[in-house]
């Protein structure tokens, strides 16, 4: 079932809701193409992406501000650090499996709290 989660644009199915672990957050994200998520980092969450389909173009931001984007497409994955900014948009309609640890609530900064 998708649910709106902190206020993150794609469609996102929080599996963690259901499966309830305790040392990770799940959830698969469905976007349209060209939809994006919210410019963010993290507190204290790594992030896994898995990209289930479609291809993604992914924006981040070292601690010197300089920014790379580099593309996913179907069955790549990236892990993100927590501090590095982030943004993934979708080049074709896609879903991603997204796995953050630790599972820590609350924990994303948009570029609008930072």
């Amino acid at each position: 079932e998708t649910r709106d989660v902190e206020d993150i644009e794609p469609g996102l199915k929080a599996v963690g809701y259901r499966l309830r672990p305790e040392e990770m957050r799940p959830s698969v994200w469905e976007f349209e193409d060209g939809e994006a998520n919210n410019w963010h980092r993290h507190e204290e969450q790594e992030e896994l992406y898995y990209v289930l389909s479609g291809e993604f173009a992914v924006t981040v931001e070292d601690e010197d501000g300089n920014r790379e984007t580099f593309e996913l497409d179907r069955n790549e994955v990236v892990v993100i650090p927590p501090e590095t900014w982030r943004q993934f948009e979708a080049l074709e309609d896609g879903r991603m499996l997204v796995v953050g640890a630790p599972s820590a609530k609350d924990d994303a900064i948009t570029e609008d709290e930072a």
